[in-house]
């Protein structure tokens, strides 16, 4: 039976999904023309958590 994506990504491969919605930063970056950020997605501190999900901010 195939495994569904998440499922394979997140619990058998350990690969983080940004699934974020960016349309605001996309907004405030087309608003004063500066396009330069950093996105970090740090998981959420879980004490023995697995799949923990993110924490993401953007700096500009």
């Amino acid at each position: 039976m195939p495994l569904a994506f998440h499922m394979l990504a997140l619990r058998d491969m350990g690969m983080p999904l940004g699934e974020m919605n960016l349309e605001a930063l996309a907004a405030d970056c087309a608003a004063d023309g500066r396009y330069s950020f950093l996105l970090a997605a740090p998981p959420l501190e879980v004490t023995g958590g697995l799949g923990s999900p993110v924490n993401p901010h953007a700096l500009k």
